[in-house]
């Protein structure tokens, strides 16, 4: 049964156990969360996958990304090899903020009406992942698409004995784009391409979480470790949670900002 947990460390425990070689960081923004693969994972292979042309174009000058032998590719993945538009939102480029990686395949409505339209290449991860990778190479996904997860996943279809692990961004609710597909269809999808839900960052009544999935019938050696990941993960996140409702307000906005959910 699937529990609510820090989906984000829990992704990073499971990387090992699972004997990832191949870690797909889609919808990268900056590349934080590939330098954070890379410190699980030293020799593995990490691409970043990032359309924002401004996005990109910091990434490749990024020389931390470069140092630790991070891929940044400039493509949208989706379900064909092709071309696209991205629709780009108002941004500030300048520093962190959640408006850099608003941008999406799918045209948002007010207020982040798109002020601009940049024609992406797009790839299909199965495509890639056979020219790149070798083909028993073990592969993580960490997507972050804005309303198009749907449209990656099903482009990784080829490639499904290679995939292991799973970190979905999904929405309940057509926040992104009136034809985006929604949790339901995402979860449906990979239920049929053999990947069962572990577990999600907040209640499925939210109109927006992360979920990770992990392929079914892994040797019972690797369950008892996921097993265990799952289990630590749930009691930081359920002690966190105490300590937040335990502590007055002033140090609880406090706690908002440094401590993960």
């Amino acid at each position: 049964m699937s529990m609510i947990a820090n989906t984000r460390r829990l992704f990073s425990w499971l990387l090992r156990p699972l004997r990832i070689d191949v870690v797909c960081d889609v919808g990268a923004l900056d590349g934080v969360d590939a330098l954070r693969f890379r410190a699980t994972l030293p020799s593995a292979l990490i691409y970043a996958f990032e359309p924002n042309p401004e996005n990109y174009k910091r990434m490749a000058a990024d020389q931390a990304l470069r140092e630790r032998g991070i891929h940044a590719l400039p493509f949208a993945v989706s379900d064909v090899d092709g071309e696209a538009d991205f629709f780009l939102v108002s941004a500030d480029y300048s520093c962190a903020n959640d408006a850099r990686g608003m941008s999406s395949l799918y045209r948002r409505t007010d207020p982040f009406a798109p002020v601009a339209i940049a024609q992406v290449e797009t790839v299909r991860l199965d495509s890639f992942l056979m020219r790149e990778t070798a083909a028993h190479a073990r592969v993580a996904l960490w997507i972050d698409t804005e309303g198009a997860a749907y449209e990656v996943i099903a482009g990784m279809d080829g490639a499904l004995r290679q995939i292991q692990l799973l970190h979905v961004e999904v929405e309940t609710a057509p926040l992104i784009g009136e034809e985006q597909r929604l949790y339901p269809d995402v979860k449906s999808l990979l239920h049929k391409m053999g990947f069962r839900e572990l577990a999600t960052d907040r209640g499925r009544g939210r109109p927006q979480f992360n979920v990770i999935y992990v392929r079914r019938g892994l040797p019972w050696v690797t369950e008892t470790w996921i097993f265990g990941c799952l289990l630590s993960a749930r009691v930081r996140y359920l002690g966190r949670q105490a300590l937040r409702r335990s502590c007055p307000p002033c140090v609880r906005r406090q706690l908002r900002a440094l401590l993960p959910t």
